[in-house]
Formats: C-alpha cells, sequence, structure tokens
C-alpha cells in the first residue's frame, strides 16, 4: 500500500520501525502490519502462531484492523514496553499513612510514564475530628492538592516524567460543594483533574426535587479502619449506617455541576452508580475512577502561563484554538519509550511514539504521531501563548529585607523588577558571597555605552541604592590565536542582590544560565521587563541585510529556549540555532568566547511586535529597533516549524495526558498536539485498545459488509486477547488484575462518519440509528462469541463467577445462543467492547475518527499560489462527478443531506448517537458533545439529563466561547464598589462638534467582502476629524457594519482628549491592522485580511503611520478636497464627487473578478469559523473533538 500526504507522516513518524539514528526500517504498513502480526501471534502454541500471524496480518490489510497506537509502535520491537494506556489506584486509606501509601504508589507509577486516577471518597471531611492527634481534618480538597503537587512539582523537580492525574469524589461526600468549586481558585489543585462521581440515587432525587444528604461513616465504628474503601454501598452492605452530615437540595448540587461544565468544563461527570451497576465485573470489583491516556512532559500552555504537564489539574484552562479551554481529565500512562523530536525553530519535545502534533501535509493539517514524522515535516506552532495578567507579590521576606536596608521596593514582580533580572542574568554575574553578605551580583557594560550605563545607574536608584562603578580592561584570547582588548563598566550590588535572591533568582553561570521557572509566569509586565533586559545586553538588532534581525546570543541553550516561550507569548515566533563565532562586532562591543554560542532570531512580523508591545531600554539599541520596524513592512510570521530530527531515545520516562473535550488540542512546548479520552477502570485496572475501522468495511455498492464486520470483530478480540500476554508490566497487581484477573480488553471503532456517508446516510438522523444499532450490534455478538471460543480453548478469565457474569446488566442482554456457550464455557475476557479516542491512528488510515461525524466538507486553503478549496475526500469524489454532469459546481442547496458536518448537528444529536452505541459497550466511549455559544445552564442541565435517560455513562460538554467564564477570579468586593462609585461620578467625555470645512481623500480598496470606499477627513491642522467606510449593498449587514465601523473611529477621533487625534488614529490603526476574518485578499504587502484590515492600511497610507504598506490596490479617488463637512449615512460625500458612480451600484452591478473558487465557496460556505491562533485566518474548525485550520495546520485536541 503507498501511503501519501498526512498518512504517510504519520505512519513513517509515529508507526515504522526505526534504527538507531531514527531513521525509518519499515517503508510500508504491510512491514509494520507483519511485525506486529508476528510479534502478537508468538502467544499461540507454536504450531498455531503461522495460522494466527496471517489472520492478524490480514485483518490490519488497508486498515481495516487498526491496534492502538502503543501496541503498533512497540509490538516486535524488542523493547520492553508496555501496551497500556492508563492505570487506576485504590482509594487511599483514611490515614497519614494511607494516604503517603498511595502517594507513593502514585508517584511510583508516575516515573514510569503512567497516568494515575485516584477516588478519594475514603478520606473524612474538612473539620472532622483526628483523635490521634487532638486536631482536625482538612479534607479531600486539601489533599488533592498533596496529590496535586506531588505530580506537579515533587515528581517534576526529581527530573522524571509523570502522566496525568485524575481525582474524583462521589456526590454524597459532605466536601462535594467545595469539590466542585474549588478549582476556580486559579492557585489550587492545579496540578490534577477532577471529577464528580454521580449516582442513580442522586439523579432520582434531581427530577422529584427532594433533599440530598451528604454523608460519611462514623469513624468510631471499630470496622471503620479496616472495612472502609470508599465505596458506600459496600459499607451499606455490613450492616452500617452513614451519618448525615448535611442536607441540600439536589437540584442545588446539580445546578452547580452545571454552571461549572457551563463556565469551565470541569469538574467531569461520570454516572459511576450506572457504571458499577452494569461493569461486568460487578461481583468482584467496582469501578473506582476514570483515567484518560496521556503523553509528554513539557510545558504546556495554560491560563496560568507555561505549566509543566505533570503539574496539570482538571479545571486548569489549556490554551487551545478556540482559546482557554479547561480540561476535564488529566492522565498518567506509566513509563513508555520517549523519543525526543527537535525543530528548526531551536525546540524540542520528548514524547512517545504515538503522540500526536498538528502537521501541515499536503496542502491539509493531519495529526502525525512522532513515529511518523518525518525530517522536513511542518510542525503548527502556536500564534499566541497565554501570558498571566495579574501581578504577583514579593514574598515577604525579600519585603522585610528590603525595608531593614533601607532599599525602595514596589513590592511586586513588576517591569522594573523584571528588567533588573533580566540584565543580570544577561550581561551580569549573580552568585553566593558566603554567609556574611549572602549573594552578591555584578552588573557590566561596554565602556563607549555611555547612556546604556545611565539608564542601568537610573534603574538601580529607583531601588534607593548608590552604586559605585569601576572600570576594568582585559585581554581576551579568540581561537584564531588573536587577542583583544575588551573594556567595560562594572557596578556590584549586595543588598539589592539579596533582595533578588529572596524573590527567586538562582545563582547560574555560562552556559547554566536561565530564568527560575516560578518566574516564567509572574505577570506580562514582569515578562516584559526580563525580555527588555535580555535583549538590552545580549541582544542586537541587525540592519545590514534586506532582511533584518532582532538577535539575542547566549551560551546558554535553555535560557534561549525559555526566551522563545516568553516571546510565544506576545505571539512573537522567533528560533535558536547555535553558532560558532570567532570575533564579532554587534552594537560597538566584541562578542568574546569560544566554543559554541546559541542565537535567537526574530524576524518579520516578530520585530514590530517586539517593537510595540516590549520594546528596549538600551538606548541605541532602541532606536535601531524604531528605524526597523518603521522601515520595514513584515508580512506574515512563522508559524510553522520543520522537523529537524526524531530520535529513539531507548529511555523510558513517565508520561502524561488531558482530555479538553471541545478541542482535543494542547499546546505542548509551543508545538500544537493532541489529547485523548477517558475509561473507567477499576483500582489498577489498565486499558488494551484496538478499533476496527467500519468505513474501509463499506463496500462500492455503499453497503456494510457485516460478514466481514463480524469476521474482524472475532480476529480483532484473539489479538487483544494475546496482547495481555505480550505486554511488559510495571507493577505485579497490574498483572494480577490484568493478565491473573479481569483480562480486560477494549475493541472500539473508527470510521463511523466516512461510513455512513459511504451508505448515503446522514449521520444523527432517525434514519441512521438503526443502522447504527446493526453496526454495533454485529461488533457487540461477534466479539462476545469470539472471547468464548477463546475460553473454551484456553480458559476464561480467572475471576470469572459464572452464573453471577450470566447476571450482569449488559451479559444478560447478549443473544441465547452466545449465552448458552459463555454458561458453559465461560468467557476469556471480562470486559471486551470500549470506544476510546482513535487520534493518530485514524489518521494512519485515512478516515474520520472514532465515533465522530465529519467537522466540516470544505476549507479554504491559502498560500502562495493563492487560494484554494480543500475538500473531504468522499464530498471531494461527488464534488466532481456533479460537475462533471450539470456543468457548474454545486450550492450548498445541490449538498446530499448525508454530507452532514458536526456543525450541522444539535447537541442532542450527538446523545443520541452516543446512547445508541452504549447499549452495544460494556465499557465506555469517549466523545464530546459541542455546544453552541448560546446554549445556557438549564440547557446544560437538560443535556445532562438527557444522556442520564438515554443510558450514558457519562458526558464530555463544551460550550462555545465559554472561555471568557472559565476560572473567574473573585473580585474584591471593595474595589468593585469603588469603580462602580467611579461610574457614578465620571463625567461624559465632550464630543467636539464637526467643523464647517473638512479636508479629505476618499480611497477606493479591495476587500474580502467587495470593494470598500473609506472617506479620511481632517480639520484645518491636518488633525483627523472622521472617517466614512461604504462597502456591500445598501441594507446589507456588511453595509450596516461598516458604517457603524466609520461612526465610532470619527467620535473616537471628535471626543475631547489630551491626546492628540492624530495619535488615537495611529492606534486604531494599530489596533486593527492584521485582523484576519473568513478569508483574504492579495498577496505580500497587499494582502487585506479583512475590512478591519483594509481600513488600517488606508489610514497607514494617508498618514503614513507605519511607512511599510505600499497597498498598491488602494487607489486614492480625490485627495485634498475640500467639502462643506457633511455625509449622507452611507458615507458618500455630497459636495466633491470623491466617490465614483460605480460605489452606488450593487454589487451585482460591479465589474468585480471573483474567481470561481471564491464564488463557491461564497455559496456554500455557511459553517461557523474561527480565526486560527497561529496564522490568524478564519479557517479554524472543531473536528473529531479537536481544532485544525485548514490554512496553517495549526491543530489542537
Amino acid at each position: 500500500m503507498i501511503l501519501d500526504g498526512i498518512r504517510q507522516k504519520v505512519f513513517l513518524d509515529r508507526y515504522a520501525l526505526k534504527d538507531e539514528t531514527g531513521t525509518p526500517t519499515e517503508k510500508t504498513p504491510e512491514e509494520m502490519w507483519r511485525r506486529v502480526a508476528k510479534s502478537v501471534a508468538q502467544i499461540e502454541d507454536k504450531g498455531d502462531r503461522e495460522h494466527w500471524e496471517e489472520k492478524f496480518y490480514s485483518a490490519m490489510q488497508d486498515f481495516a484492523f487498526v491496534p492502538g497506537g502503543r501496541i503498533l509502535s512497540g509490538a516486535g520491537t524488542g523493547y520492553k514496553v508496555t501496551f497500556y494506556n492508563c492505570f487506576v489506584l485504590p482509594s487511599p486509606h483514611d490515614s497519614r499513612g494511607g494516604i503517603l501509601k498511595t502517594l507513593t504508589q502514585m508517584i511510583e507509577i508516575m516515573s514510569r510514564g503512567g497516568g494515575v486516577g485516584i477516588n478519594l471518597s475514603t478520606l473524612r471531611p474538612r473539620g472532622a475530628r483526628v483523635t490521634k492527634v487532638n486536631g482536625f481534618s482538612s479534607g479531600p480538597c486539601n489533599w488533592a492538592e498533596l496529590f496535586s503537587v506531588a505530580t506537579k512539582d515533587i515528581i517534576q523537580q526529581g527530573g522524571s516524567r509523570r502522566g496525568a492525574l485524575m481525582l474524583m469524589l462521589w456526590d454524597w461526600h459532605p466536601d462535594v460543594e467545595e469539590f466542585i468549586t474549588v478549582k476556580q481558585d486559579l492557585t489550587r489543585i492545579n496540578g490534577a483533574n477532577l471529577s464528580v462521581c454521580v449516582s442513580d440515587k442522586f439523579m432520582e432525587a434531581v427530577k422529584a426535587d427532594s433533599d440530598w444528604d451528604l454523608v460519611f461513616p462514623d469513624k468510631n465504628d471499630p470496622d471503620y479502619d479496616t472495612k472502609w474503601d470508599g465505596y458506600m454501598p459496600n459499607w451499606i452492605a455490613l450492616g452500617k449506617k452513614p451519618v448525615v452530615q448535611k442536607t441540600i437540595k439536589a437540584r442545588a448540587l446539580w445546578d452547580l455541576i452545571a454552571q461549572a461544565a457551563w463556565r469551565s468544563a470541569e469538574p467531569g461527570v461520570v454516572f459511576m452508580e450506572r457504571y458499577n451497576k452494569w461493569f461486568n465485573n460487578y461481583y468482584w470489583e467496582h469501578v473506582n475512577c476514570v483515567n484518560p491516556c496521556v503523553t509528554g512532559d513539557t510545558l504546556v500552555a495554560t491560563e496560568n502561563g507555561w505549566t509543566k504537564a505533570r503539574d496539570l489539574t482538571v479545571g486548569t484552562k489549556i490554551l487551545t484554538p478556540k482559546g482557554l479551554k479547561p480540561i476535564d481529565k488529566v492522565y498518567n500512562n506509566g513509563k513508555q519509550r520517549i523519543f525526543d523530536v527537535s525543530f528548526s525553530d531551536g525546540g524540542s519535545l520528548g514524547a512517545t511514539a504515538d503522540h500526536k502534533l498538528r502537521v501541515v501535509k499536503n496542502k491539509k493539517f493531519e495529526w502525525i504521531k512522532v513515529s511518523d514524522l518525518k525530517t522536513g515535516d511542518q510542525v503548527v506552532v502556536v500564534d499566541k501563548s497565554v501570558v498571566p495578567q495579574s501581578k504577583k507579590s514579593l514574598p515577604q521576606a525579600a519585603m522585610d529585607y528590603a525595608q531593614k536596608n533601607n532599599l525602595t521596593i514596589h513590592g511586586d514582580y513588576d517591569r522594573e523588577l523584571g528588567f533588573l533580572i533580566g540584565i543580570t542574568i544577561g550581561d551580569g554575574y549573580f552568585g553566593k558571597k558566603g554567609q556574611v553578605f549572602g549573594y552578591r551580583m555584578k552588573l557590566c557594560y561596554g565602556i563607549k555605552e555611555v547612556q546604556w550605563g545611565k539608564v542601568i545607574m537610573q534603574a538601580l536608584q529607583k531601588y534607593g541604592t548608590d552604586p559605585h562603578v569601576i572600570s576594568v580592561e582585559h585581554k581576551v584570547p579568540y581561537e584564531d590565536g588573536s587577542f583583544g582588548m575588551h573594556g567595560s563598566k562594572q557596578i556590584s550590588l549586595y543588598k539589592l542582590a539579596n533582595v533578588l535572591g529572596l524573590a527567586g533568582l538562582v545563582p547560574k553561570k555560562g552556559p547554566n544560565k536561565e530564568i527560575p521557572f516560578e518566574m516564567m509566569n509572574l505577570g506580562e509586565e514582569f515578562q516584559k521587563g526580563i525580555l527588555d533586559g535580555l535583549f538590552s545586553t545580549d541582544g542586537s538588532v541587525s540592519m545590514k541585510s534586506h532582511d533584518p534581525l532582532l538577535r539575542l546570543s547566549s551560551s546558554s541553550k535553555s535560557l534561549l529556549e525559555q526566551v522563545r516561550l516568553l516571546l510565544l507569548n506576545f505571539g512573537i515566533h522567533s528560533r535558536v540555532y547555535a553558532t560558532k563565532r570567532k570575533k564579532t562586532v554587534y552594537d560597538g562591543r566584541d562578542m568574546m568566547g569560544t566554543g559554541i554560542k546559541y542565537d535567537l532570531l526574530v524576524m518579520n512580523e516578530g520585530i514590530a511586535k517586539f517593537y510595540e508591545v516590549i520594546g528596549l531600554s538600551h538606548p541605541e539599541k532602541a532606536e535601531r529597533l524604531k528605524t526597523v520596524a518603521q522601515r520595514y513592512y513584515f508580512m506574515g510570521g512563522t508559524n510553522l516549524t520543520r522537523v529537524v530530527a526524531v530520535k529513539d531515545t531507548g529511555r523510558e520516562e513517565d508520561v502524561y495526558d488531558v482530555h479538553e473535550p471541545e478541542t482535543l488540542t494542547w499546546v505542548t512546548n509551543g508545538y500544537v498536539s493532541f489529547d485523548c479520552g477517558e475509561e473507567g477502570l477499576p483500582s489498577w485496572g489498565v486499558c488494551n485498545l484496538c478499533s476496527i475501522n467500519l468505513s474501509a468495511l463499506v463496500n462500492d455498492k455503499g453497503e456494510m459488509d457485516y460478514a466481514r464486520l463480524a469476521e474482524i470483530s472475532k480476529i480483532g478480540v484473539r489479538f487483544q486477547d494475546n496482547v495481555i500476554d505480550a505486554d511488559f508490566y510495571v507493577f505485579d497487581e497490574i498483572r494480577k488484575v490484568q493478565q491473573q484477573g479481569e483480562r480486560r480488553i477494549g475493541l472500539g471503532t473508527m470510521g463511523l462518519g466516512d461510513a455512513l456517508i459511504k451508505m448515503k446516510i446522514r449521520y444523527g438522523s432517525k434514519e441512521s440509528l438503526p443502522v447504527i444499532d446493526k453496526i454495533y450490534k454485529t461488533i457487540r455478538d461477534a466479539a462476545y462469541e469470539s472471547s468464548v471460543e477463546i475460553s473454551r480453548e484456553k480458559g476464561p478469565f480467572p475471576k470469572i463467577d459464572i452464573k453471577k457474569h450470566l447476571d450482569g446488566h449488559f451479559v444478560k442482554r447478549l443473544p441465547e445462543e452466545t449465552l448458552k456457550k459463555l454458561k458453559k464455557y465461560g468467557v476469556r475476557n471480562s470486559v471486551i467492547l470500549q470506544q476510546a479516542p482513535t487520534g493518530s491512528t485514524s489518521l494512519l488510515s485515512g478516515v474520520s475518527s472514532g465515533i465522530e461525524p465529519v467537522y466540516e466538507f470544505e476549507f479554504i486553503r491559502r498560500d502562495r499560489l493563492g487560494e484554494h478549496v480543500l475538500r473531504h475526500p468522499l464530498y471531494d469524489a461527488w464534488f466532481s462527478e456533479f460537475k462533471n454532469i450539470n456543468g457548474r459546481e454545486p450550492t450548498k442547496e445541490d449538498r446530499p443531506a448525508y454530507f452532514v458536518s458536526a456543525n450541522d448537528l444539535s447537541p442532542e444529536d450527538h446523545v443520541y448517537v452516543q446512547a445508541t452505541i452504549q447499549g452495544y459497550v460494556d465499557a465506555s466511549i469517549s466523545k464530546t458533545v459541542n455546544a453552541p455559544r448560546t446554549h445556557t445552564v438549564e440547557d446544560v442541565k437538560r443535556l445532562y439529563t438527557l444522556a442520564y435517560d438515554l443510558g450514558c455513562k457519562g458526558i464530555a460538554y463544551m460550550r462555545e466561547g465559554s472561555r471568557e467564564g472559565v476560572l473567574t477570579r473573585i473580585e474584591d468586593p471593595a474595589v468593585k464598589a469603588a469603580e462602580e462609585e467611579a461610574k457614578k461620578i465620571a463625567q461624559v467625555p465632550e464630543v467636539k462638534p464637526r467643523p464647517m470645512v473638512v479636508h479629505g481623500s476618499t480611497y477606493r480598496v479591495e476587500t474580502p467582502v467587495g470593494d470598500a470606499y473609506v472617506t479620511v477627513n481632517t480639520n484645518g491642522g491636518n488633525q483627523p476629524v472622521e472617517m466614512f467606510i461604504n462597502v456591500g449593498k445598501a441594507g446589507s449587514d456588511v453595509t450596516a457594519m461598516a458604517e457603524a465601523l466609520g461612526k465610532v473611529i470619527s467620535l473616537t477621533l471628535r471626543m475631547a482628549s489630551p491626546i492628540p487625534a492624530i495619535e488615537r488614529a495611529h492606534k486604531i490603526a494599530s489596533m486593527l491592522i492584521g485582523i484576519g476574518g473568513a478569508r483574504s485578499l492579495g498577496f505580500g504587502e497587499n494582502r487585506v485580511r479583512s475590512l478591519p484590515d483594509a481600513v488600517a492600511k488606508v489610514i497607514d497610507r494617508h498618514f503614513g503611520f507605519f511607512t511599510k504598506h505600499n497597498m498598491t490596490d488602494i487607489a486614492p479617488l480625490g485627495q485634498g478636497l475640500p467639502g462643506n463637512g457633511h455625509a449622507q449615512a452611507n458615507g458618500h460625500t455630497e459636495s466633491n464627487g470623491n466617490i465614483p458612480e460605480e460605489a452606488h451600484r450593487d454589487d451585482s452591478q460591479k465589474n468585480t473578478q471573483t474567481t470561481p473558487v471564491l464564488q463557491a465557496f461564497a455559496e456554500k460556505r455557511m459553517v461557523t469559523v474561527d480565526l486560527c491562533p497561529t496564522c490568524g485566518e478564519g479557517s479554524l474548525v472543531f473536528e473529531e473533538s479537536c481544532k485544525k485550520c485548514y490554512s496553517c495546520g495549526y491543530s489542537e485536541c
């Protein structure tokens, strides 16, 4: 089989076997299938191995059967890797020793790359008496912080990777209200995800609007210490009666959950009692927690800044293509083999072979596994990360020391302090000077840098210091044998150094210099100060080439990698590379040093952004930066980076993942990655995953091949059962539960969306539900039949009690013939079916992900050759056929109903499909229900209730645009009251009257919404006073919005203000320029991204603010002509005829030259798209619970 595009990339990067250099030794899927089939077949008896190898190989051909990524990348490689994704620990014993024991187990699993789930319901509530120490309990939420800190800080500082952490609490626990809301405090439990276990009794109480008791066992009960396991039914079964701690209305608690989901998608909701009632193993174990898969040990872009993956917690908002979104799951998948990916921008990422990155391949955006990445592949870099806005206060010890030593300290990590730390790290020294002095710092600058020296002195004097400056001159040897004289000024400081040490600065020298990680997220102004200090010292502005550069040089690569991430916070892209220079002069100073140096380069649009957002304090460098930023017109950024190498390190470390249900994306080390889903597991339970490709089983007649579907289901069960015996087990407890206990497998599907299209059936329709029902019934029946046959041959799973197993909720609904055989022979696997995320394996297979619908069928792709429409393969085939038959391109009305996208479905459609499939899945389902922005809290409650009523085991929900409501900080009542009072007494700004006569110009500019006519009028002093914008047909929405934009700009210009109108116009232009819409026109410097972008370019051309927009497509239509100052509402000046007659016609009358592609797009593109955070284009969509940009390849899951 010949793969191309993203499929080939995924294969070679993530799944093909590689040699020691990382070069793939497998060139085709057939080689991979043969390796995996041969390896898994080795479990069979020697005489049967060849037979089953061929069976397994045949099933995998054409990607009809797709083993999980860990199996594809690990089986047959000779490495001791686990094929499982996630692990659940028993609930901790309610004692300090018990909690620490669970903590130890968690750390051990995380140190091996595993994700961990823990149910904390065993722990006594806040305020409960602790008799042994004569104190009171702090409650599970505080203990949760211990697990969170261990996950986030301790393991991380220990130098190993960890998996994600999922913490859960039952709905009856007295602290459940605190648990639901705890993460709205951004400082708490930010190393774990949270979910509430919801019971059937609670749901009944919600429907009846009855009271709900929050209860806990009597801690004085003699059996409490030995028999309380956190599962209330077990406690009640012992004849125990829980003690009521508090009584509330069930609906009040339900409302609290819904409000949290509406605002932040956390905590998650799992119908855990249903899980356990319907659990096949109900009679000997219960589901304790859910824990999806996780990969990666990197810095993740979150609401709190860059956060280490091991420190993420449920509810933390991570950066996604749709803004900040909360994660509802965090997982630790134990130890996995690690691959290091290095990129052309100098960054790197350590991840497992099946970790997926967003890649542009063949003009499409795809999720590609690390093991399938190739040198040169373009990976999407986040356009702009997140920088915390709020200031943080200095430690009290630093403040006390400053006061004692008469230093003037503001008390916050502000720009001034950041600047001081930046110049210290950049061109200074900071170290220990013994017990007497504590710390010592030394700042240096060149003898010729007189003005720069004054800036440094002024900065130091603000802190109440009176530094002494000395001159130093010494010889510097160069590699060519020559010597150079280097003169510098030096300032030594002790007291201020101690303040910096108490503030968190750590002594580092030369190649080991770095910004303390705790300082990476201390507020926007502080970060600007650090960047200013670093670039003002070790930075340079190169103006020697046609393409100017902003450079930062250092012998410390780790420092520059940190700076790269800080720059991403402000939307500035850069790259780091190694260099070796003998003797170079920058900014009038000799750049010395031998050996490898590193340069960080900022180019193109990044220089302008740096100038506008950050700036430099070094006078000479600041002037050069200003000249470059104002002289050159920079277009575009560097939102893509290329893969330099993928190296199999051979080492195993703990790996992590998160679950963000709306987009299934997260930003890791600045690169867009894919996340996974969730599965309910018992204590020490694990996931064993494979998928059937439904799309591959639809024949040319559009019919599902049910016979082949059943055959592959049977082969798949045997394959997965063999995986259980082939795995390398991390803990004996896991081996006991899995291999020697339940022998759980998880046979799922992918390509359902594509399969229904091939069958010409609309996803989510009433017609589709019976078909979906038949598909999954076929899989269930065949899978159970196969497991029974294997049990007949090899024996049932060890823990089976056949009589009780037959009474299970799911099992007793099996076909009568299967039940008869099961009663006689047992069943090999206690749990067989699971719908897990398919991510990169579905990309490898070239089909839609899991059970999700196709997101959308056509998108605009823009590159240097222009604009192109990208279409889903099945839709593209129909599109071409329609065009050939009808001689025209189809409109959206021509599109058959079965081409239904995720955007066309209601949230209820998603739930109905999930519920239909759940009836044939004995484990859980990973699926996201996306809701529109207009969804209310009441809608969420109705949707959750519908999911429960239809038999779902849980629900993952994400409302569009919910970012603004996630984890809102509680406002200080005093501050809020003061603000309200200020509003009352504030005077309405005076609006200056329009002059009798104005002078102005009207410009015609082509925009994505049609030809626009923009009039700029000035007064006698050449100060702007108003602007009129005319575009589109009279009475259209575009015309109305254009008129409104003009009026708002005019009002801003005419308001009385100490800021000159010309400066306000400059600010307006800087705010509008670069805004992207659904599409753009033109190329290079003539590119117009949107109507606001066009208006900004007109303002620029009229006043010459930026002196970089040539904009040959902007045609002035009469300039400097006086008017009477009166204009119609549509923006046409009445007196002078500056706007041609053409502007008064309807668009249909204008001689516009719109390409057929754009016309087709305008007719058919009716779905909601968003702006890509990487490229800024309006082509960001939600597909397969992920976000992807069809213009630049950005993706996030």
